[in-house]
């Protein structure tokens, strides 16, 4: 880490990505500049650039134990402002894709469950509080400046509403303005090449709606997750308590089997999942939302550490990078991840403001290791479907999904194999932990006793009401 702060540095996008990646930075740069298209609430709300906002969002515990490092005490403002404790396995009845209710051991893991508009406001509220970051609301960046070197020198910054421009001079530049990036059409402008792109595409749409949570409501669990079973199940569904005393319900369809946005389609929807565990929910509850849907799913990955012309002085991180289906809640903890790796990376290799435009380089390859568990996994989650464009499902990728396949059903009354899964869904390990000796082993174990027990396939769910 250099011995004392110095410069300044640019984020391009006020989202989650951009909110940590100016916390990771302010511990290198005497000042942070955050530029944001979109006007930021004073409350919790909705605003445009993150339409998504009104879906299920996960923060897992991966994204949690960073981004607390990054803010010691953010878990406990979250839980103070109104999010929910969530505990795994312990508090989810969760029907998996074998046809089985995943083992409801002691928790492993916890969640905060809260809405993403209050995630957002909470982690921004204590990034804002942060000496020598400055939040910018309502301008959005035009174009690039390069220096006769070739590397990045300012940012060209219009005001959103009256036109007027200024230029935004930097040390470091960073790109985190998210799935509607335009770097590489500004790249393009200035006679670079563009990134090759690599595109998954599973066709998948989700439909939320928000549901008051009874007052005489009692129940052995937090969260009910009828998850999708692709080829023979694309639908499935998923109910969690957020602040507000509110459950959110998403509804997710797979291979263009979308789910409705009208009322009535919605909760029939409902009715059509594999268990009517989420059914019987919310047939009795009283919705607090309209229903909102959501299409723009495809996984879409950006490989700027692999161009040969990238200028200097420019990082390309969140979204911007790699965009993963939203369905699998990944976003929030790969942004807390890259600021993590961020900060790291500039703590070992900067020690002044001169080496910055060399070492760009190794630390755009560095955030593109952060997104490769998380790729692997939507990925791979996705080429289940048969219609699934971009890429096909090789012989490896079959390979995958059959060990997975065995690590689910061990992980429904293996306590260990559980752990290990957990420990994989909330990114707290990469995926090839999953193919660890011990892991394997058990896992076919299991697999092997529940296949010799037939009764074990139909299995009944935990307690659902108890009201």
């Amino acid at each position: 880490m250099t011995s004392h702060r110095a410069g300044h540095a640019a984020v391009i996008g006020g989202g989650m990505s951009g909110i940590l990646a100016a916390r990771a930075l302010i511990d290198h740069f005497a000042e942070v500049t955050v530029i944001e298209r979109d006007q930021l609430p004073d409350q919790p709300d909705f605003r445009k650039g993150v339409p998504q906002a009104r879906h299920l969002h996960t923060f897992w515990a991966g994204g949690l134990r960073a981004a607390e490092r990054l803010l010691p005490g953010i878990e406990a403002d979250l839980l103070a402002a109104g999010a929910c404790p969530v505990r795994f396995p312990t508090d989810i009845r969760w029907l998996t894709p074998v046809d089985r209710w995943m083992g409801r051991f002691p928790a492993t893991q916890r969640l905060a469950s809260a809405s993403r508009i209050l995630i957002e406001w909470v982690v921004r509220r204590r990034v804002e509080q942060t000496p020598g970051v400055r939040f910018v609301a309502g301008h959005e960046v035009r174009s690039l400046r390069l220096d006769r070197r070739g590397d990045v020198s300012s940012l060209e910054v219009w005001r959103r509403g009256d036109g007027s421009a200024f230029e935004l001079p930097a040390d470091l530049f960073v790109d985190a303005s998210g799935r509607g990036s335009v770097l590489p059409d500004w790249l393009e402008a200035l006679g670079r090449h563009r990134p090759r792109e690599s595109t998954v595409n599973a066709f998948l749409g989700y439909a939320s709606r928000t549901y008051a949570i009874p007052d005489d409501f009692r129940a052995d669990w937090k969260s009910t997750y009828i998850q999708a079973a692709p080829p023979r199940e694309s639908r499935g569904g998923i109910i969690m308590p957020i602040e507000g005393n509110r459950w959110i319900v998403t509804l997710l369809g797979g291979g263009r089997d979308y789910p409705p946005t009208d009322p009535a389609g919605f909760v029939e929807f409902t009715r059509s999942l594999r268990s009517s565990a989420l059914y019987d929910v919310i047939a009795e509850a009283e919705p607090t939302s309209p229903v909102w849907g959501y299409r723009h799913t495809s996984n879409h990955r950006r490989h700027y550490e692999r161009l040969p012309d990238m200028p200097g002085r420019l990082l390309v991180i969140g979204d911007s990078l790699c965009m993963f289906n939203p369905l699998y809640g990944q976003g929030m903890t790969v942004a807390a991840m890259q600021a993590e790796t961020l900060t790291a990376f500039l703590r070992r290799h900067l020690h002044h403001r001169a080496e910055l435009p060399a070492l760009v380089g190794a630390a755009q390859k560095a955030l593109a290791r952060c997104t490769a568990g998380a790729w692997l996994v939507a990925t791979g989650s996705d080429l289940r479907y048969p219609i699934t464009a971009g890429v096909q499902a090789t012989v490896a990728t079959r390979l995958l999904h059959r060990h997975l396949d065995l690590v689910f059903t061990a992980a429904t009354n293996d306590r260990t194999v559980n752990a290990a899964f957990l420990r994989v869904l909330n990114m707290i390990d990469a995926p090839q932990a999953l193919f660890r000796p011990g892991t394997v082993v058990r896992a076919l174990f299991a697999s092997h006793r529940w296949a010799a027990d037939e009764a074990g396939r139909a299995w009944p769910a935990p307690t659902s009401t108890g009201r």
